[in-house]
């Protein structure tokens, strides 16, 4: 299977060249990690440019585009369906920072999108409107729907995190953050199983090679190890070995 990275972002705000320049060096962190495959979303702006996106991305295998929007828009769905239609396979949502309950419908009419569209849908955890089990109670209401938690509860919530994915076999948990303690990624293995567990860098704001050195160095062992840095996301995405 091939190694992968779950979260990536890229500067999408700036002009085509910057972005190009963007996509370039990222290209070089994931390189270093030994990444293969990445999934980026635009930044967290309070209007996500989705566009900006999938043309700086032009279609490269290598990169999987994952769409952001602000729920609060008026145009949210459409935002949605547009970049669906564009060749992006996952959806990121950010309770926290567009202010917006996991539960709430503004959220729930966007992943009632991602089901008609066999999204995998990317949800970041820890803070306002972001408490796990806040997320677990989204993933219980769907449950044939995939979610990935994103940072895993880390640090003040990895507990109620554990519970939600117990609770919830739809439900993954992210690397993001988390993996620079390898002992709270090793407690959710525990719980869970290594089945569950996604590699993710949380890009440019973390370095990904040092987050996969540093779950490297929990020798988990081989078989856990490709599980994490690729197995498990390459399978929920349909992707071979």
């Amino acid at each position: 299977m091939p190694t992968m990275d779950f979260e990536a972002y890229l500067q999408t705000e700036v002009d085509a060249e910057a972005r190009r320049a963007a996509l370039t060096e990222l290209a070089v962190w994931e390189d270093r990690a030994g990444i293969e495959l990445a999934v980026i979303m635009p930044s967290p702006t309070p209007r996500p440019d989705n566009k900006a996106l999938l043309e700086t991305l032009g279609g490269d295998a290598r990169w999987i585009p994952c769409c952001q929007v602000n729920p609060q828009h008026d145009d949210a769905v459409a935002q949605v369906r547009e970049a669906v239609a564009g060749g992006c396979r996952m959806l990121k949502l950010m309770p926290a920072i567009y202010n917006t309950p996991p539960t709430g419908s503004a959220s729930r009419a966007l992943v009632d999108v991602a089901r008609e569209a066999g999204l995998i849908v990317n949800i970041h955890s820890v803070g306002n409107n972001s408490h796990p089990l806040e997320i677990g109670a989204l993933a219980h209401r769907y449950p044939d729907v995939t979610f990935i938690m994103d940072h895993m509860g880390y640090r003040t919530e990895g507990y109620t995190a554990i519970l939600a994915a117990q609770d919830n076999p739809n439900l993954y948990l992210g690397t993001t953050i988390a993996a620079v303690e390898p002992s709270f990624v090793a407690a959710a293995i525990a719980a869970v199983g290594a089945e569950r567990i996604i590699f993710g860098s949380n890009y440019p704001n973390v370095y990904p090679d040092l987050m996969v050195e540093s779950l490297r160095r929990a020798k988990f062992g081989q078989e856990v190890e490709e599980m994490i840095l690729g197995g498990n996301l390459a399978r929920l995405l349909g992707i071979a070995g």
